[in-house]
């Protein structure tokens, strides 16, 4: 008797953080199909360790529309286990996972849990709960007249990613046509523009807490420092080095298990003046830099396959520290306009001592070279650049 591999089906065929999962997999013997919305921008299809891709229509779109897509993909071929990567496929997943859960396993937080990690003002109310430190952090209600005294502050949308949904406010117009854009933007349980949450600007460098838990009982962790980020002011990140933090993995245990948060997160801190820890927001997926996590010896896509099938998998909280990531395939152009923009910060990061690692894959180039063109479109259009990033 011939006995298949088992099969994985995997959203966002379009992110680089997909294309690490792709191969943390397959490298584990596991069949993979990718699935996204543009066959265009479909890099991580390309890999070798990728056996097929489908298309769905865009959740952020039309949910309806991407959910039925997705059980059409599930139907017709026989998949162990359907991978999110994105919160555009996240949430939906998690939305619909009673009826997805009939045709395959769904490795996501139950949506009643998940909601507090994806709405930033139940995460600030949770974080409250058990201590851990936020900062200053109000909503702007319909009618309210309480506004800010203090500037710059942040305006973030309550659900969506963070590269979308936040606007920075120098003064009290500023933060009117901030709002005036919340307001004209379209708002679903994916991403939601009303009742916009505002909160004092804490500056420096974003620390993350990339975990896994198992129905609130952590499994994994790394830390990790965005060391330049593109835009300078707290975009993705395109280099980053693991780090050690236990007091920052300790805060985040006690959040998550508050939450008794299911599946993979990663949590943002930043420090503020005084040099105390801030939480900025949990992200309820796979975050952008996954490669570097697995590079450091914590392969966080087969963990939390292992937990699923198997019910459990054994922690790994030991990880290889002051690793560097450059993203010079992935995020090469966004390299070269941090550089022109800010020529020391490159340079100092490039030269020190950390040990450096670059996510190209000599053993699988192919996608590599899909993100290459893709790189050129980008450098083309700046204007598009600085909207729309390679990957999230």
């Amino acid at each position: 008797m011939i006995i298949l591999p088992l099969k994985v089906l995997i959203t966002n065929f379009d992110y680089k953080n997909t294309l690490a999962a792709v191969r943390a997999l397959g490298e584990n013997g596991l069949s993979v199909v990718t699935s996204g919305p543009d066959p265009k921008r479909r890099a991580a299809s390309f890999s070798k360790y990728c056996d097929g891709w489908r298309v769905y229509s865009r959740p952020g779109v039309d949910m309806g529309s991407f959910i039925s897509d997705i059980k059409k993909i599930l139907q017709e071929s026989s998949y162990d286990l359907i991978l999110p990567i994105g919160v555009d496929t996240t949430i939906p997943i998690s939305y619909h996972k009673k009826e997805l859960s009939a045709l395959t396993e769904v490795p996501v937080a139950d949506y009643e849990i998940l909601e507090r990690a994806h709405d930033k003002y139940k995460t600030i109310e949770a974080a409250r709960n058990v201590d851990v430190p936020v900062p200053d952090t109000y909503l702007l209600r319909d009618g309210d007249s309480k506004f800010p005294k203090r500037y710059p502050v942040v305006v973030k949308a309550r659900k969506g990613a963070s590269g979308s949904g936040t606007r920075y406010a120098s003064s009290r117009e500023e933060l009117d046509k901030v709002l005036l854009e919340f307001e004209s933007r379209k708002s679903n349980d994916i991403f939601d523009y009303r009742e916009p949450m505002i909160q004092e600007y804490i500056p420096g460098e974003i620390r993350d807490v990339c975990v896994l838990f198992n129905h609130g009982d952590p499994k994994a962790a790394v830390v990790q420092r965005r060391v330049i980020t593109y835009p300078p002011s707290g975009g993705i990140g395109i280099v980053n080095e693991t780090i050690e933090e236990p007091y920052l993995v300790e805060l985040t245990f006690r959040l998550l298990k508050e939450i008794n948060w299911h599946g993979v997160a990663q949590v943002e801190y930043k420090y503020d003046g005084e040099g105390a820890p801030r939480l900025m927001e949990v992200n309820p997926k796979f975050w952008g830099t996954l490669e570097l996590s697995i590079a450091a010896g914590v392969n966080f896509p087969f963990m939390l396959y292992k937990i699923t099938m198997d019910g459990d998998v054994e922690p790994c909280f030991a990880y290889k520290r002051n690793i560097q990531m450059w993203w010079c395939s992935a995020h090469y152009p966004q390299i070269i306009l941090a550089f022109l923009k800010n020529r020391n910060r490159v340079v100092s990061a490039l030269t020190d001592s950390n040990k450096k690692i670059v996510d190209l894959s000599l053993r699988d180039m192919k996608p590599h070279v899909i993100q290459f063109f893709q790189g050129i479109t980008r450098l083309v259009n700046f204007k598009s650049m600085l909207i729309h990033p390679l990957s999230r």
